[in-house]
């Protein structure tokens, strides 16, 4: 890519207005992937809280079409670019889009029993579950610090538990089940994507073409169907008008995740993830009227805290292992191919930068976030 130049013969890519508008683009695009992560956790609260809507499978079919047909529409119009559809590799992503489906409805029935402050922080054990499933199939221990930062926020997590005035069992069963299989399904779709090496919107294609059969395929399993036509408010404007943004949401926010990360880097994403479970939690507690006592609260701080502190500890360590593989390998290490991840979503480093929305980046700065979002692929926030 050639090098723009101003009257003076100065790259305006360095020059200082170039790094700021840079700067203010990484910065939006985070604040950004942090309002729609909440905005899609209390969209879907209100459907469930305010209009009384007690089907979440049939929401979640509606989020797969939804974003099935976005994709469509904005490969059409070369907003994205797909890759090539490829039959086995196809075939090959079925479990993991079992995997997420099962976590889809989990996560919707758990948000229907459960307060929003209390689903966050039972979303957060997704952590001490990844960390046991890295220990069994891979013999991976994280360092001490990042155990102490996610035994603090589970301790948190129980005490807000026991102070929890509108307890309900069944939604703790369920906001810990889907815990457990966001777990699986962040450990089955990292090795899937390592292997495969699909670009994000290839392989969240991919998955909500899976997704939609089978979430209609739970929809009439449960009986919803008939609890849907029924409905009240089915044909109400406002209703509908609600109803089609929650559906918008899921796939708003996988490019809310895209664009973060192209912006800044998978670091960034992950730190603003873990954030604003925090915004998400006190803010809950005003928004829909939840009643909360002294444990409750204690609770709810002790895991915001635990929150916060992993946060900086992945920071940190991702800073330290970045250095120390500049030193080890050089700057050009940067361009191999590689995936990392996260409890809230994937990232894949291509050797050619995909901007997949028609980001135009400067070279150097392509390689300083290096990466293009494997799209979270959740419609409740980024799992965490």
């Amino acid at each position: 890519m050639g090098k723009s130049l101003n009257g003076s013969g100065q790259d305006l890519h360095d020059n200082p207005k170039g790094r700021d508008r840079r700067n203010w683009a990484g910065i939006s695009a985070a604040l950004f992937y942090g309002s729609m992560s909440v905005a899609s956790v209390f969209l879907n609260k209100a459907i469930f809280e305010v209009w009384r809507y007690r089907y979440p499978a049939s929401l979640v079919a509606g989020q797969t079409v939804f974003t099935v047909l976005a994709i469509f529409t904005l490969s059409r119009f070369g907003v994205i670019k797909l890759g090539k559809f490829n039959m086995d590799h196809f075939k090959r992503v079925f479990t993991v889009s079992a995997v997420f489906q099962l976590k889809l409805v989990l996560d919707m029935s758990a948000l229907v029993l459960v307060n929003i402050p209390m689903y966050g922080i039972l979303k957060s054990s997704t952590t001490p579950f990844v960390m046991l499933l890295d220990y069994v199939l891979r013999k991976r221990v994280p360092a001490m610090r990042i155990q102490a930062a996610v035994w603090v926020t589970t301790v948190g997590g129980l005490v807000a538990g026991f102070g929890d005035l509108h307890f309900e069992p069944l939604g703790y069963v369920l906001a810990l089940s889907s815990a457990a299989c966001t777990a699986c399904y962040v450990v089955l779709v990292g090795k899937l994507g390592d292997e495969l090496q699909l670009d994000s919107f290839t392989l969240l294609l991919y998955n909500s073409l899976w997704s939609t059969p089978l979430s209609f395929a739970i929809t009439i399993l449960t009986g919803e169907v008939t609890g849907v036509m029924n409905y009240p408010h089915v044909s109400e404007a406002a209703f509908l008008a609600a109803f089609t943004m929650s559906c918008a949401s899921a796939f708003v926010l996988n490019y809310a995740t895209y664009l973060c990360t192209q912006l800044n880097d998978a670091l960034t994403t992950s730190v603003v993830g873990r954030t604003k479970s925090v915004v998400q939690g006190v803010a809950g507690l005003f928004a829909f009227s939840v009643s909360w006592g002294v444990t409750n609260a204690c609770g709810l701080t002790l895991n915001s805290v635990g929150i916060c502190w992993y946060a900086w500890e992945r920071y940190a360590e991702k800073r330290r292992g970045t250095r120390l593989e500049n030193v080890r390998r050089g700057i050009g290490a940067l361009n191999e191919n590689f995936l990392t991840r996260n409890e809230s979503q994937l990232t894949l480093s291509p050797k050619k930068q995909m901007n997949g929305f028609g980001l135009h980046r400067h070279p150097t700065r392509a390689s300083e976030s290096g990466s293009s979002s494997m799209a979270s692929m959740n419609g409740l926030g980024g799992g965490g």
